[in-house]
């Protein structure tokens, strides 16, 4: 197989590692509703997704989960709450971001929120201090694009604006409906298993050849 010319990767559980059961745990330490339940408004709702996109700022976004949840919280309990999920980074990845710049644009690709970007993008993990988003040729957070995974119109405009045909791009992921969405335009996607992300993803690197 010809070699790919740009590969967009998802951050949470590909990049980052993340556990949504922490933020639903740390949310019922101030709710009449326990983890379980707050687990389960939150994804039968999509109550992320308003905010994810865009459509929320993060003021709107603590009240409006203040009301869904039951929540007594402080901003700043919120905020700490909402980003217990975010755990450390895979040891190493910054090297293997690296080691993938001279042979392929990178482009990120995340669902994600303001509030979640204000502290995994000042973790230091390059020799100077740099984070790992510094590596990436592009950069795209839902929050900014007005627009999630898996609606298509993200994918299109990712590859209008990098400038790539479907054929030219490979997608990691680790949500299999930003999968399918992104086959169904013609990019060469995969699932990918939190727990086997560099060593998975370098094998699919690794059957394509120049």
């Amino acid at each position: 197989m010809a070699a790919p010319k740009a590969i967009i990767f998802d951050l949470g559980n590909v990049l980052l590692p993340i556990d949504l059961d922490k933020t639903y745990a740390a949310f019922s330490v101030y709710s009449s509703l326990n983890k379980e339940e707050i687990g389960s408004v939150i994804i039968e709702n999509q109550l992320w997704v308003p905010y994810e996109s865009g459509k929320q700022s993060d003021v709107e976004f603590r009240e409006f989960l203040r009301s869904r949840l039951d929540l007594t919280i402080s901003d700043l309990e919120f905020d700490e709450a909402f980003s217990a999920l975010l755990l450390d980074f895979h040891p190493g990845v910054y090297e293997w971001i690296v080691s993938l710049q001279s042979t392929y644009h990178l482009i990120l690709l995340s669902n994600t929120s303001s509030i979640h970007a204000e502290r995994f993008t000042k973790v230091s993990l390059g020799p100077t201090g740099e984070n790992l988003f510094s590596l990436f040729h592009q950069v795209y957070y839902s929050f900014e694009m007005g627009l999630v995974k898996p609606d298509p119109a993200i994918y299109h405009r990712v590859l209008m604006e990098q400038g790539f045909e479907p054929s030219q791009v490979l997608f990691f992921d680790d949500n299999l409906a930003n999968i399918n969405s992104a086959k169904s335009i013609g990019i060469d996607s995969y699932l990918i298993d939190p727990k086997h992300t560099f060593i998975q993803i370098q094998e699919i690197l690794d059957t394509y050849v120049s």
